[in-house]
């Protein structure tokens, strides 16, 4: 499959460099002195947009600032792992285009004299777990944002740069910040030609950032410029946000792609994460999210996993919209003052949105969530950006959950407040019911050391990395379905029958037996979790007390909610 991969990578170089050879005979001037143009032609100022381009008296470009805040119109991936080792533009390109551009090219088409579109690479953080340089992380199998680590800046100038379609390309470095101050012009056989051949409009990959100039649905509550937050009804549901989110701050996009996650992600596929800029200065200057904080996140589909630029993940259609908002009068009696909100994960959009119940979201976040109930161990823009007198805590940084017994963990917990506590006791009472799978913790323990489970006919062939919080993320795990729910989930059922059981076996890194979690079902009604009961123990040895265990338990049944009745497990088993 590589070497067929490789060949056809091959021919498409071949035929890329002949297009280019053919063109450059006609089209191209030597690199050396590539624009001619007279200077005093140059224009002096630009029409149709709002963050003009600074030019040296030598014709360099000046470093664009405060780009963060430009709209945000995609982030193509093209990882080193996919890409023989190294990749052209690595990893993440968080492209950018000043608000007036963008505002003029939706109004008619085209992208004005002076546009800039600003490209800062981004490496794929954390430790790789896969071959193909993925990891593991509560939201699924996938890449998650690393360090900054380089910046180029495309021009749109006709007075500067006719030789190459009016568009010029500048590297401000590809390393960590801070970048040169100035760039020239690349010569035009470096960068413009492949443009010329390849881009699909006036120089620019739109097939590449199509769903991000395409509008979602009309406004409902604020004109697009004004930068509002999105309001609550009388009825305390979320408005939908108008698209004018995309102007906010870009902190990151993190990619769980489908394919890595059978048959589909929970939070499919590149999650472009929005925060007021308001909120954004706040963090600044104090370190906290303030009062009335709110995070967007849009969803996007992968579009194609090839371009010019390598192997990878690259954008396809809108597919979602969800919002975080922080609230300590509307969400007094939620975790951390936050709720979260959903508008649909497919299209058309709902206008509004409850919150969702605090325990399937906040007990995920809460303990694996680095800053508040935020995920900045994923967002190094947000860490780098924190301000006051501490920094995000680095202990996750290395994209690792941690576990009991782990010495970071039990520091961390020792200081988690009670919201947090509250995620790992039981919410309801534990009916009995008839299961092959014990629900008393001492005849549960023992049924386990005995594998008794074993003798279920329905069993994964062979251990495979756990997609959830079980130790950690990413070890290897195997699950075992009692005949109850092998049953129910081959008839197709949404809901399963009392006394459904499941077993997954945990291991460490070394492949070793070193706990179990456990999911019985002990009524007909699920009521939201408190249906089922859960437990997880992490070592195999007979003394050992639970982690968790009993009906209702926050953490548990918060991340199990996006499954079939609380079940995660993809059916048939492979």
């Amino acid at each position: 499959m590589k070497e067929t991969i490789n060949k056809k990578i091959k021919i498409l170089v071949v035929l890329a460099i002949t297009i280019l050879g053919i063109w450059s005979m006609s089209s191209i001037v030597a690199a050396e002195g590539d624009y001619k143009a007279d200077p005093s032609t140059f224009a002096k100022s630009y029409e149709h947009v709002d963050i003009d381009p600074v030019w040296t008296e030598d014709g360099k470009l000046k470093q664009p600032r405060d780009f963060r805040r430009w709209v945000f119109i995609g982030a193509p991936l093209t990882p080193h792992a996919l890409n023989g080792g190294r990749a052209n533009f690595p990893e993440f390109h968080n492209v950018y285009v000043q608000p007036k551009a963008f505002q003029y090219y939706r109004d008619h088409g085209k992208w004005p004299e002076g546009t800039m579109m600003a490209k800062e690479l981004q490496l794929v953080g954390g430790k790789a777990t896969e071959e193909d340089g993925s990891r593991y992380e509560p939201s699924g199998r996938g890449y998650f944002p690393g360090k900054v680590n380089g910046m180029d800046v495309s021009v749109k100038d006709s007075t500067r740069f006719s030789e190459s379609k009016n568009w010029a390309y500048f590297n401000f470095g590809h390393h960590a910040a801070p970048y040169a101050a100035t760039a020239k012009a690349a010569p035009i056989a470096a960068c413009a030609a492949c443009h010329i051949a390849n881009a699909s409009e006036d120089m620019v990959y739109m097939d590449l950032y199509r769903p991000i100039v395409e509008p979602l649905p009309l406004p409902l509550v604020a004109n697009a410029a004004d930068l509002k937050k999105p309001t609550f009804d009388a009825d305390g549901k979320l408005n939908r946000p108008d698209v004018s989110f995309r102007e906010w701050v870009h902190v990151g996009t993190p990619l769980t792609p489908n394919d890595l996650n059978p048959p589909a992600a929970p939070f499919p596929e590149f999650h472009s994460v929005y925060m007021h800029p308001s909120d954004f200065d706040h963090w600044k200057r104090t370190g906290a999210f303030q009062d009335g904080t709110v995070f967007i996140k849009e969803l996007i589909t992968v579009g194609s996993k090839q371009a010019v630029s390598g192997n990878g993940y690259f954008m396809g259609e809108f597919s979602g919209l969800e919002a975080t908002v922080k609230d300590s009068t509307r969400f007094k009696d939620e975790p951390g003052y936050w709720a979260y909100f959903d508008f649909g994960q497919s299209y058309p959009l709902a206008d509004k949105s409850e919150p969702f119940p605090a325990a399937t979201c906040n007990a995920c976040h809460e303990i694996s969530a680095a800053d508040d109930f935020v995920f900045t161990q994923y967002y190094p823009i947000l860490r780098a950006a924190k301000g006051g007198k501490s920094k995000s805590s680095d202990k996750m940084s290395s994209g690792k959950t941690m576990a009991p017994g782990d010495k970071d963990f039990d520091s961390i917990s020792a200081s988690m407040s009670g919201a947090m506590a509250s995620a790992m006791e039981p919410s309801a009472s534990t009916k009995s019911v008839k299961s092959t799978v014990p629900t008393d913790d001492n005849k549960l323990h023992e049924y386990l050391r005995n594998g008794e489970y074993k003798k279920f006919t329905a069993q994964e062939s062979e251990n495979h990395p756990s997609a959830g919080p079980h130790t950690k993320y990413g070890l290897p795990v195997r699950v075992f379905l009692d005949p109850k729910l092998d049953a129910s989930l081959k008839a197709g059922n949404s809901i399963h029958p009392a006394g459904s059981g499941v077993v997954k076996e945990m291991y460490n890194a070394n492949g070793e037996l070193e706990g179990w979690a456990v999911a019985v079902k002990t009524q007909k009604d699920s009521e939201g979790g408190k249906g089922w009961f859960w437990y997880e123990v992490t070592s195999t040895a007979a003394d050992t007390k639970p982690f968790a265990s009993g009906n209702g338990i926050p953490l548990c049944f918060g991340c199990h909610s996006t499954g079939s009745d609380y079940v995660l497990t993809k059916y048939p088993l492979k």
